[in-house]
């Protein structure tokens, strides 16, 4: 055989069973057309075709592994964005869910601060906290508005937060009554047991790290205690399973050095415990 012939052979179309072979192994969708059919005089001969069943394998091991990793790629990115997608519902649902729960408190009627009440004042903050605070009621901010702390006590706990690299808007706080007491008064033992369910619910839907309760009487109140204040501060206790660390209340530190050398101790046990 000349070269040109030999040229000219290997130019020559394959015939199409063995090209659907070569398509079928290369895992690219094939089709039949009438026009690639080679005469029965062009067809080449079986042996003089190249072995093909190892580089074959070769090109549908590397298109295997590319549609593996088009198929990891695409797993990856559906999980990320399932992710995301559960915790922006999750932080939907939490927030949908507190808001149906501060109406139902502001529906309450199971003690007689609802006779007085101008308004329930539920909680506040960050859905996603991890730092619960708890103080003992909400107080009288100005003529005609309730709150959890006055302008003066919510000040006095933002530098607070901020000797711990915390931000007042990081955090989620509440009460044990959530209306507030005639004459600011402190809350009856009665009252706050009547709002325990609905302190515990808060609790279970923010999921927070750790609570800080504030003042000595919403101390006893949450950990079931007689013991003062002085007792009850840097010791390990828990609320609901959540680790729960004592102080004092902002309006406390006013004027007191020695308080707020307290406040600080106190402090730095609950970023321990975040860190």
């Amino acid at each position: 055989m000349t070269e040109q012939n030999s040229q000219l052979e290997n130019t020559l179309p394959l015939p199409e069973n063995l090209r659907q072979q070569y398509l079928k192994l290369m895992g690219i969708q094939t089709w039949f057309d009438p026009q690639l059919v080679i005469p029965a005089k062009q067809v080449v001969s079986e042996k003089e075709v190249p072995a093909i069943e190892q580089p074959a394998n070769e090109v549908s091991a590397e298109f295997a592994a590319e549609k593996n990793n088009a198929k990891e790629t695409e797993a990856n990115l559906i999980a990320q964005h399932v992710n995301a997608s559960s915790e922006n519902v999750t932080e939907t649902s939490a927030l949908k869910t507190l808001d149906a729960l501060a109406l139902k408190i502001s529906q309450c009627e199971l003690c007689e601060l609802h006779t007085h009440r101008q308004q329930a004042i539920s909680g506040e903050g960050d859905v996603n906290a991890k730092i619960f605070i708890i103080i003992d009621a909400p107080v009288l901010d100005s003529e005609s508005e309730n709150a959890l702390l006055n302008a003066a006590n919510k000040k006095m706990l933002q530098a607070m937060l901020q000797t711990i690299g915390l931000a007042l808007s990081t955090v989620f706080i509440s009460s044990l009554v959530k209306c507030r007491p005639p004459e600011d008064r402190a809350p009856q033992t009665s009252e706050m047991i009547c709002c325990d369910d609905h302190l515990s619910a808060q609790i279970k839907l923010i999921q927070p790290d750790v609570i800080m309760v504030l003042g000595e009487g919403a101390t006893q109140q949450l950990l079931v205690s007689q013991k003062s204040l002085t007792d009850l501060r840097l010791r390990d206790h828990k609320h609901l399973g959540i680790p729960v660390y004592a102080s004092y209340h902002p309006e406390d530190l006013f004027n007191s050095s020695e308080t707020k050398r307290k406040v600080w101790a106190d402090l730095l046990q609950i970023k321990q415990h975040l860190t």
